[in-house]
């Protein structure tokens, strides 16, 4: 028999489960593979790769000899399962076809997500615009959810390689390594999308940090100039009786003085190259 089904339906079956199997499975401490002397239990979390706030939907494989079940921890699962699931004479194929189902679109998402990666770059590149540092924290999140994907089922298709119960036929395990060798590139790539986001940040606080060197430099300039106008300031300010009080042109005087100051200054920094 092949078919899906929901946990709570497993004691429905004991005709075709062994009831210890079932109680084994129903205390929920399946692992990503268990080898049997019979039957294999599968384990694997499915996550909606196009969308980072669907959470995660467990769907456990029971296969032996006779039978293959593909078991489901809520109704989210379920219909994933139903929808991958190929009815196929021989268990193990149906099972190899399910999980060549389970990576369609894998390659292209992950093109898309390093197109989005490179086009973040470039916006990163042009400036630390509002909504940046979210957009990266966004992506980040993304790509680790989708290494933890494709890493967990690169365990599972090496440990389902190995075959120690013997349930899988040889023609059959040439087909898991293929998926097997999907899984490892898969993962890869999605390292590859981490490291270039990791990448990615460091440019953007980089440019967080000459932004505010910019910043800096503003307000020394600034400081620079007004610093000595309000030294010539404070000076003709105090209450002393000075020659250029009653000179007729003290005004003026005092007025070319800080035009001078000003433009020295402002040679002083172009030639230090200090703005453009």
């Amino acid at each position: 028999m092949q078919k899906v089904l929901f946990m709570h339906e497993l004691q429905g079956y004991a005709a075709y489960i062994d009831q210890a199997v079932i109680d084994y499975i129903a205390d929920g401490q399946i692992e990503t593979f268990e080898s049997f002397a019979s039957y294999d239990l599968v384990a694997f979390d499915w996550y909606d790769l196009t969308s980072i706030d669907t959470p995660p939907a467990q769907i456990l494989i029971y296969i032996d000899k006779d039978d293959l079940f593909y078991i489901c921890e809520n109704e989210f699962s379920y219909n994933v399962a139903k929808a991958l699931f190929v009815a196929d004479a021989s268990n193990e194929h149906a099972m190899y076809l399910f999980f060549r189902n389970l990576f369609k679109g894998s390659t292209k998402h992950l093109e898309q997500m390093e197109n989005r990666v490179s086009a973040l770059d470039d916006d990163v590149s042009d400036g630390t615009e509002a909504g940046l540092r979210e957009r990266l924290i966004a992506m980040r999140n993304e790509v680790q959810r989708v290494k933890k994907y494709y890493e967990q089922l690169e365990l599972l298709f090496e440990e389902l390689c190995e075959n120690d119960n013997g349930l899988l036929s040889t023609d059959c395990l040439k087909y898991f390594a293929i998926l097997r060798n999907r899984s490892v590139r898969l993962a890869s790539q999605a390292l590859n999308l981490k490291e270039s986001v990791t990448q990615v940040r460091e440019s953007y606080q980089a440019q967080i940090g000459i932004e505010q060197n910019d910043l800096m430099k503003v307000f020394t300039l600034v400081t620079s100039i007004f610093l000595p106008l309000t030294l010539i300031a404070g000076w003709y300010g105090m209450n002393l009786k000075m020659p250029e009080f009653g000179w007729k042109y003290g005004y003026l005087f005092v007025a070319g003085l800080s035009l001078a100051v000003c433009v020295i200054w402002f040679a002083v920094f172009k030639h230090k190259k200090w703005f453009k």
